[in-house]
């Protein structure tokens, strides 16, 4: 019974350390439903260039830090008319380029850590960029759109019909929150069980199963392992995605996870492989179903897959080649603990914002009706 109790309080504790950030991410994909227009999103985003797809890296920096948040974003963003590949990078952005995941990292790991994972989300963005010039069928790509579009124009005509105007005119007036607050609870009306049962099953496997079943899973080495040999750090990254698909665990999810890892001598690139494996987890794969079909989850789950292989690959062996592999093997620190600190505050102001939003959602424009009544 003390296991069980623990599995849910570890549970409890991941989800309330990502809250804040999966209130923002719907809030910013929200706005984008709302305030952008498919005409917009079209013209910064719409083309394949180094320019637009530096631009959806950028979007999907200052968006959002978990990875089911990030799908709804990258859902509308694609939606609204950017090229398939620029909705990659803003995905791949919005779940490792992001001021949150690095502090944390720091706090558990250090600051290599925090670089190292910053350097893997631009690797995996020039990657999928390379490996969309290879294969990126027409018909497939457009298949997916078409499915976005579909299920968002479903969520935004149960949340109003579209405000004519400018951004400055949506945000201005209160028919413009309304539709933002309707969006809001859309999205997470689409996920909302993925992310209670995502952070559940987290928390029994951080308890239940024991460090041996992940010992045998990975090749392991000595000291700084900066002398493995290749086959063993491209099985290490190539097992942490497969390992994140089963652990159905998002990207704020993946760092106390990965500094177990760590602890118990998994390589550096295969460390880093598993922080960019949130988006294959089994969870992350079923919301791209919902959003895309199978046809389109399935190439982009395989193309994230095998960028985020090669990023880990990357990454170990820059670091490797400057001597900069982290040689300290800290055991796992608590990161799950409830307590007054940033995430706290940060949960009041993002909850307190949700409850606006409810308000308005829910007893705003029946107050209003009935005001004019």
């Amino acid at each position: 019974m003390d296991q069980f109790s623990e599995a849910l309080v570890t549970a409890a504790g991941m989800l309330w350390k990502s809250l804040w950030a999966l209130i923002f991410g719907y809030i910013i994909s929200a706005g984008i439903q709302v305030l952008v227009t498919r005409r917009q999103m079209a013209r910064a985003l719409g083309e394949r260039s180094v320019r637009q797809t530096g631009l959806a890296a950028l979007f999907g920096f200052i968006s959002s830090s978990c990875s089911f948040a990030a799908l709804a974003a990258s859902r509308s963003v694609l939606a609204k008319g950017a090229h398939p590949v620029n909705s990659i990078t803003f995905l791949i952005a919005s779940t490792n380029l992001v001021i949150e995941l690095g502090i944390v990292l720091w706090v558990l790991l250090g600051w290599r850590f925090t670089l190292a994972n910053f350097l893997l989300g631009i690797i995996m963005i020039v990657y999928a960029h390379l490996l969309t010039r290879i294969w990126l069928p027409k018909k497939l790509s457009e298949e997916g759109r078409r499915k976005a579009e579909a299920t968002q124009k479903a969520e935004e005509g149960m949340g109003g019909g579209e405000i004519k105007g400018g951004w400055k005119e949506k945000l201005s007036s209160r028919a413009g929150w309304e539709q933002i607050s309707a969006a809001f609870f859309m999205e997470w009306g689409m996920v909302w069980k993925e992310i209670l049962i995502g952070f559940t099953i987290a928390g029994f496997i951080s308890v239940y199963v024991p460090q041996e079943v992940w010992n045998a899973l990975f090749i392991k080495g000595d000291g700084d392992n900066s002398g493995l040999p290749f086959w063993a750090v491209l099985e290490n990254a190539a097992i942490a995605p497969v390992v994140a698909f089963f652990t159905f665990i998002g990207s704020m999810g993946n760092v106390p996870l990965a500094a177990m890892l760590w602890s118990r001598d998994v390589s550096f690139g295969g460390v880093m492989s598993f922080l960019g494996a949130d988006l294959v987890a089994a969870t992350v794969i079923w919301v791209h179903v919902k959003y895309y079909g199978w046809r389109y989850a399935a190439y982009l789950s395989g193309l994230l897959y095998l960028c985020m292989v090669a990023a880990g690959l990357t990454v170990h062996y820059l670091f490797a080649a400057v001597g900069a592999i982290p040689s300290e093997r800290p055991a796992l620190s608590e990161m799950v603990r409830f307590g007054i600190d940033h995430t706290f505050y940060l949960n009041l102001v993002f909850l307190a914002l949700a409850a606006a939003l409810a308000w308005l959602h829910f007893w705003g424009g029946r107050s209003r009706a009935g005001r004019t009544a």
